[in-house]
């Protein structure tokens, strides 16, 4: 089995935005971008503008991409806020709603319910090496694509002097849990709400961090 780990390209576009998909529902059948976007069309444009639009941290840019096999199969996004220009997905969603032709009454209409939603998503300081949105698609699991991918990231936080790292998990997520205490990672905060439950079934967000 061949592993190979690189940044992730323009033409990863398609990956980047399965795998945002996919870590927002975690382990469950719905997550925030199916909030967002309850149609699997609309919410395929939305996800490939966000994915290939405008700079963020669901940008390809931020995302490093694993390949078993010369195929590209799970990738994740890591950072550090201050070096992207924060953490704000403004732009990014209002392009997201403006390329669906979506009125302003009906994207602040889909934005309402996630209130309950960002009060449980853990902040995201600066001077923190964030790793986010990780997924691997369906055929290349249990693979070793996304351990490997912990790996990378978080040797490029210790490349760049950032002195600790940050992810986060739906709680009841017991796989990605394990897989980020695999990576060293341990829980310091639980964030729930029971809006966010009534949301999405879970009662909301652990944080995970480890010393780099």
């Amino acid at each position: 089995m061949a592993i190979a780990l690189r940044p992730a390209r323009p033409g990863d576009v398609p990956l980047v935005a399965r795998v945002l998909e996919m870590s927002g529902r975690g382990h469950l059948a719905r997550g925030a971008w199916d909030v967002l976007f309850p149609e699997p069309a609309e919410r395929e444009v939305a996800l490939l503008e966000v994915a290939g639009g405008v700079p963020s941290w669901c940008h390809h840019r931020v995302f490093h991409v694993a390949e078993h096999d010369g195929e590209a199969g799970a990738a994740l996004a890591c950072f550090e806020p201050a070096a992207i220009g924060g953490t704000s997905l403004a732009e990014p969603l209002g392009r997201a709603f403006a390329a669906l032709g979506v009125s302003r009454e009906r994207a602040s209409a889909a934005l309402a319910p996630l209130a309950a939603y960002l009060r449980c998503f853990p902040e995201m300081p600066a001077g923190t090496w964030i790793v986010e949105n990780v997924g691997a698609l369906p055929s290349h699991r249990r693979r070793g694509l996304v351990a490997a991918l912990l790996e990378r990231a978080l040797e490029e936080g210790t490349r760049r002097g950032v002195p600790r790292a940050q992810i986060s998990c739906l709680i009841g997520n017991e796989p990605a849990r394990r897989a980020y205490e695999r990576a060293g990672f341990e829980v310091v905060e639980s964030l729930e709400d029971p809006a966010f439950e009534a949301l999405l079934g879970v009662p909301g967000f652990v944080r995970m961090a480890r010393p780099l």
